[in-house]
C-alpha cells in the first residue's frame, strides 16, 4: 500500500520514541525516514530493522567514539541515526577533505538523508561508500550505484565517508519508497504503540475529569 510522507514522517517519528529515542532523535529520524521514502527508497522498512536491532540496547553503547578520524561505538554497532545527527553538526568538516570512517554501523543507508542534509548546507560533493554501495551527495540529492542487497543490508562492517570531484547526475526520484507492506507496518505499530500512556483512573473516568463546570 502507498502512503502519503506525511503518514510515513509521523509513523516513523512515534515508532522511534516508542523504540527508545529522545523526541529531538525521533523528530530527526521521521524526517529522516520521509526524505528516504521521497528518494525512492524503503524507508519504514529501514527504520523497521534498526529499531528490531537496537531494542533493549542502552543509548550509551550506540553514543559514536570519534579518534583519528574514524567513529565507533563504545561496544557493538552503531546506530545510523545518531551518526547521522553528529555528521550534521559537523557539516564543515565534510569540506576539509578529511575522510571519515564509520565502523561498524547498522542499517548504513539510514545515514543518507543526513549526508544529504550536510552536503547542502557544506556546499560540498561526497560520497558515502560500503562493500557494494556508493552513493554521491550534492546539494541535498543523491546518485546511487549499488548491488539492492547491499543498498538494504543490515550491517556494513566499514562505511567511509569522503569529499570528491566526481561529477554528479541525481537519481531520479519514484514512488517505491511510499509503499510498505503489511509485516513492516506492524513492526513500526507496535513501537509506536509504546508511546501511549497505560490507563489510570483519572483516565477512565474521561477528558473532562476535573473540571470546573460551573
Amino acid at each position: 500500500m502507498i502512503y502519503s510522507l506525511n503518514e510515513i514522517e509521523a509513523l516513523a517519528r512515534k515508532a522511534a520514541r516508542g523504540g527508545g529515542m529522545s523526541w529531538g532523535l525521533a523528530e530527526e529520524t521521521g524526517k529522516a525516514v520521509r526524505w528516504l521514502s521521497d528518494n525512492g527508497f524503503s524507508g519504514p522498512h529501514l527504520l523497521a530493522d534498526l529499531l528490531g536491532i537496537n531494542d533493549g540496547i542502552a543509548y550509551l553503547k550506540l553514543v559514536p567514539r570519534y579518534a583519528n578520524g574514524s567513529l565507533s561505538a563504545e561496544s557493538g554497532p552503531l546506530c545510523p541515526i545518531i551518526v547521522g545527527a553528529l555528521i550534521c553538526d559537523r557539516a564543515y568538516d565534510l569540506t576539509l577533505g578529511d575522510p571519515i570512517h564509520i565502523n561498524d554501523v547498522s542499517v548504513p543507508l539510514l545515514l543518507a538523508p543526513f549526508i544529504a542534509a550536510a552536503s547542502r548546507s557544506g556546499r560540498v560533493t561526497v560520497t558515502l561508500e560500503w562493500a557494494g554501495t556508493l552513493l554521491t551527495f550534492e546539494s541535498g540529492r543523491v546518485s546511487v550505484k549499488a548491488e539492492k542487497a547491499a543498498l538494504m543490508t543490515r550491517h556494513a562492517k566499514s562505511a567511509v565517508l569522503t569529499k570528491t570531484e566526481t561529477r554528479f547526475v541525481a537519481s531520479a526520484r519514484t514512488v517505491a519508497g511510499r509503499q510498505m507492506d503489511k509485516a513492516t507496518l506492524r513492526v513500526l505499530e507496535s513501537f509506536a504503540f509504546r508511546t501511549y500512556a497505560p490507563a489510570t483512573e483519572a483516565s477512565r473516568a474521561g477528558a473532562g475529569a476535573g473540571q470546573d463546570n460551573e
